[in-house]
């Protein structure tokens, strides 16, 4: 994957999934404060100290949790919600690094990272892509495809991919902040039955 500088986490059960679809959850950028932490596997490391009980909880790993919990339809905890993230491919779509979580990736950046995402489409082959965010992620994504269904009163997308499997998208609100697990829940789990 030429274009992929930020490996995706392949959860150990994403091709058998409990809903039976090959997830993916698209996230949008990661932070470094150390340029030298930005390495491939940066996204694998992100999950491993989330499920570490050696690691010191920290607020972000919130977010995580709170994603896990609209999946399963359960309330997950930091621990509990590796069971979860098992299943599914989790992606940061900006291929370069940010300085912090307040900060926007630019016009540029989104635009540089569109050929990855499309690789990593064509090599793993989800069903369905869940976006974290809306203004700053899904309305950024590259336009190749064309309109999907609306789910529960949310629009989704369609990517044809080269051997004709199709990719559906959803946009989800960004589960750091404002978000319900089980509202959420509910728009996912009607998609994931379709």
């Amino acid at each position: 994957m030429g274009d992929v500088k930020f490996l995706p986490r392949v959860g150990r059960s994403y091709t058998r999934s409990r809903w039976g679809k090959r997830v993916m959850v698209l996230g949008e950028s990661h932070y470094c404060d150390n340029p030298s932490d930005a390495t491939p596997n940066i996204t694998t490391k992100v999950f491993e100290w989330q499920f570490d009980r050696s690691c010191d909880f920290e607020g972000w790993m919130n977010t995580y949790t709170k994603f896990a919990s609209a999946l399963s339809g359960h309330q997950e905890d930091r621990f509990s919600s590796e069971a979860v993230w098992d299943e599914v491919l989790y992606y940061n779509f900006v291929q370069q690094p940010l300085t912090g979580p307040r900060t926007a990736p630019t016009k540029e950046m989104l635009v540089a990272s569109e050929a990855a995402f499309i690789e990593v489409l064509e090599e793993y082959q989800p069903d369905v892509v869940l976006v974290w965010g809306r203004s700053r992620l899904y309305d950024h994504l590259p336009e190749a495809g064309h309109q999907g269904a609306d789910c529960c009163g949310v629009e989704t997308w369609i990517y044809p991919l080269r051997n004709g499997h199709e990719v559906r998208v959803l946009p989800v609100q960004h589960p750091a902040s404002g978000f319900s697990p089980s509202e959420w829940h509910q728009v996912i789990a009607a998609l994931l039955k379709e």
